[in-house]
């Protein structure tokens, strides 16, 4: 791991690089802002805390041994964060996965855990309306969590609060786990999005999920036409940058330079 405050900004900036659950299991710092880049190792459909305890089988590892055909298929682990909602796809290459330690009584800091993204989903349509080639202005959603059903099982076939989308096609997913010493939000934004592995993953884990189901239907439809993998404009249309500076960290430079100081 790699670590530096850049200028004199107050938000530390790290890189982490690793599987899914190793990047999970890791810690922050628990008493200074933090942003942390996650490169992956190895593709992963990674579960919400809720969905193991919840399934009818109660543990990841029961889970991966019901899923192991389709994960060999797809050559990718089953990992489980710490933090709530539905699942999500993560490649190498394909997302840039940040997450963000805010301390408790930060003044960035919100009780109303409905409110408490905003302020980051606000950081990251500005981040993306500079650094990405987008249709139209992103949109910051500051409602109630919609399709719950579905968001409960995928994350991006939902939309919550602070989540981004443009024309109504989500491009930021954000979940967050709270503690006494602050609150973790982890975001995925797609640079490129197939829906096909994870959802072959929660079929053969969930019976529900099912193609031929009703349900199913529902939520291949949310992920196959709700779901936009955003495109980064060329470094050089954005900011003048090394050769070869890949999407994420593109996508990295932009939120940072749109966080609050």
């Amino acid at each position: 791991m790699t670590s530096a405050a850049p200028g004199q900004s107050p938000w530390i900036t790290e890189f982490l690089s690793g599987n899914a659950h190793e990047l999970h299991q890791s810690e922050m710092p628990p008493a200074q802002r933090c942003v942390r880049l996650h490169s992956l190792t190895r593709p992963a459909v990674v579960l919400g805390s809720a969905q193991v305890a919840g399934s009818r089988l109660g543990s990841s590892e029961k889970l991966a041994v019901v899923a192991a055909e389709v994960l060999e298929q797809f050559g990718c682990d089953l990992a489980v964060r710490r933090s709530g909602g539905g699942a999500v796809w993560l490649s190498p290459g394909d997302q840039c996965w940040v997450d963000i330690w805010l301390p408790a009584g930060d003044p960035l800091w919100r009780s109303d855990v409905g409110q408490s993204s905003w302020w980051l989903g606000e950081c990251w349509a500005e981040a993306l309306a500079e650094t990405s080639q987008l249709a139209a202005q992103p949109v910051v959603h500051r409602g109630p969590l919609l399709h719950r059903d579905l968001a409960e099982v995928a994350c991006f076939a939902g939309l919550g609060p602070g989540e981004v989308t443009v024309d109504q096609k989500k491009i930021v997913g954000i979940s967050q786990r709270r503690s006494r010493l602050g609150a973790r939000f982890q975001c995925v934004v797609y640079t490129h999005w197939d829906p096909k592995p994870l959802l072959e993953v929660l079929q053969s884990c969930y019976p529900q999920t099912a193609a031929g189901t009703e349900f199913g239907h529902a939520l291949g439809d949310a992920l196959n036409s709700g779901v936009l993998a955003v495109q980064v404009a060329p470094a050089e249309q954005v900011a003048p940058a090394p050769s070869g500076v890949t999407a994420e960290r593109q996508i990295l430079n932009a939120l940072l330079a749109s966080l609050p100081r």
